[in-house]
């Protein structure tokens, strides 16, 4: 099966779980970054997952609640041991229209969750198909070494410059050889190295000394 890579936005969206071991606290733990509700079913929670319900953070619901809650869920994932429970919710939510994740059944998804390396808004996801998620999981490992956290204060710096040069109402083609010259100029290497002089006059080699550098600098870089 060929699947098509996106990204969602699921702050405030509804994600049912149905398991509470340690797979399950491994999606909640990442979920909760993304800022979605969540409704888990289990008949043991693991301590964090527990803690959780009882500080209010996600929801507990019973197994008879599920179809009902998924008439207005986003997403639902079915991370038990038991082949078949996974299966059955895989089946509601998809009555549902509900997108699903069966833990290593591709056949009972709609989705399947890539393995991600993080740098600030940087996300570089790798998808084996549901293949091989051990071999997805040695690529990403791979791409850490390669992609530091010097990326993610990149992708915030590059974030103001394009606000800035937008609201300047350019041609879009002056614009995009504008954001070419950046992408391509290597800034990472100054960030890695806290070298801010070198980054600056990177910087003003292309945007000009007329552009707020100072500005930008000083609201991505603390260095």
């Amino acid at each position: 099966m060929s699947y098509y890579p996106v990204f969602l936005d699921i702050k405030d969206q509804k994600v049912i779980i149905v398991g509470g071991g340690e797979v399950a606290e491994r999606k909640v733990r990442n979920l909760l970054t993304y800022g979605c509700r969540i409704y888990i079913n289990a008949h043991h929670l693991t301590q964090y997952l527990n803690n959780l319900v009882t500080e209010g953070k996600i929801n507990r619901v019973e197994y008879n609640e599920i179809p009902a809650q998924m008439k207005d869920a986003f997403m639902a994932i079915a991370a038990t041991d038991d082949p078949l429970i996974n299966r059955e919710v895989s089946v509601m939510a998809k009555k549902q229209r509900v997108l699903i994740n069966a833990v290593d059944q591709p056949d009972d998804c709609s989705f399947i969750v890539s393995s991600v390396v993080k740098r600030g808004d940087l996300h570089i996801a790798i998808s084996t198909g549901g293949k091989s998620p051990a071999l997805a999981k040695r690529i990403r490992k791979e791409l850490e070494s390669s992609f530091g956290e010097e990326y993610g204060i990149l992708v915030d710096l590059m974030g103001l410059i394009r606000k800035k040069i937008l609201a300047l109402n350019k041609p879009l083609a002056e614009n995009k050889e504008i954001f070419e010259k950046l992408a391509n100029a290597d800034l990472h290497k100054f960030i890695r190295k806290n070298d801010r002089q070198g980054l600056k006059g990177t910087l003003i080699s292309i945007l000009g000394d007329e552009f707020p550098i100072d500005d930008v600098l000083e609201k991505a870089i603390s260095f």
